[in-house]
């Protein structure tokens, strides 16, 4: 197999499409493959265009690879992302149950607050689904669930506990008040 960068010097680049492709894709996503490749083509390193585009190696060895097998067709062509429903209506109902009446440390998590990791977790364990956690937050918006930001949980706290503690923290602070004076 012939290796990339010998593929990209034999390879020529049609810059008045390429010019024509860069005026016409507005996508910055696009756009940076597009001068990936017109960075190569100029004599840039692998190393020098990572740095530049704030890219990882992977990733430019990715657009590369479009590249030389498809042209800047293939290049330009925009992500396609997967409407891949794996949850049923009535997973997603069960769901909802889930996050309304219970918390994660009834399934054996140790925090109160149900996050979009936790939710991801649950759901392989319990139903086998696994999906990102960017679509278990669509999900939460079509059962009309709000997803914030998480804070901690007071609710399970000991009032008397914690009023005990409070005014030990007084006194000690008053010794230590006396002690410095």
């Amino acid at each position: 197999m012939v290796n990339r960068t010998f593929r990209l010097e034999i390879t020529n680049l049609d810059l008045d499409l390429w010019q024509k492709f860069y005026y016409k894709h507005q996508q910055e996503y696009i756009r940076k493959r597009l001068l990936a490749i017109k960075y190569l083509y100029s004599g840039q390193s692998r190393a020098e265009v990572t740095k530049i585009l704030d890219c990882t190696y992977k990733t430019l060895s990715r657009w590369i690879d479009k590249f030389l097998n498809g042209g800047l067709n293939e290049l330009v062509k925009p992500i396609e992302h997967q409407v891949n429903e794996k949850l049923s209506q009535q997973q997603k109902q069960e769901l909802k149950t889930i996050i309304l009446t219970s918390t994660p440390i009834n399934y054996g998590i140790d925090r109160n607050l149900w996050t979009g990791k936790i939710i991801a977790e649950i759901l392989r364990e319990q139903m086998g689904v696994e999906l990102k956690i960017s679509r278990i937050y669509e999900i939460l918006d079509e059962l009309n669930l709000s997803h914030q930001k998480a804070h901690r949980d007071y609710a399970n706290a000991d009032k008397d506990q914690q009023n005990i503690f409070v005014s030990n923290l007084k006194k000690n602070l008053k010794i230590k008040n006396k002690k410095r004076k």
